[in-house]
């Protein structure tokens, strides 16, 4: 092989292994802490995925959902639930806020019934550990239970 084609080569795969490893910093940053398994006394278990920007949830309560998008320490995104994923009863606006004090991880949520009317401050999480189920981490993939905000 030409000294010029393997500089080349050589070129292209560091350039690619930069590329895909910067990629992969992006999606770190994007979390500051969401990504696992979470529980709440009012809610129950939550399961939280994070993919660069955008923050996916599964809870207990009526086969909840939520989606929207990570901004810092900040989630704003529409959470659904059985049976219609519908507002004004079974969907709503959602905001999480990651809090860390000491080796505590905590978040605090507020939340409302569709897209007005008074926030509600009763959806608190705490950190149990970054374990999801792989019968929970396959829900993940069916889009059609995360609904976007209208």
């Amino acid at each position: 092989m030409p000294r010029k084609s393997r500089l080349w080569h050589t070129f292209v795969a560091f350039a690619l292994v930069a590329t895909l490893g910067a990629c992969g910093n992006d999606d770190k940053a994007a979390d500051p802490g969401f990504a696992g398994h979470w529980t709440s006394s009012q809610w129950g278990e939550h399961y939280i995925l994070v993919e660069g920007s955008t923050m996916k949830i599964i809870y207990a309560h009526d086969d909840g959902r939520a989606v929207g998008t990570l901004d810092g320490t900040t989630f704003a995104g529409w959470w659904t639930e059985s049976p219609s994923r519908q507002p004004p009863r079974d969907a709503g606006e959602v905001e999480f806020k990651v809090i860390r004090t000491d080796d505590k991880r905590t978040i605090d949520g507020t939340w409302r019934y569709a897209s007005d009317g008074a926030l509600r401050e009763d959806w608190d999480l705490v950190w149990v550990d970054a374990e999801i189920p792989a019968e929970i981490a396959a829900k993940f993939a069916d889009a059609a239970f995360f609904v976007q905000h209208p």
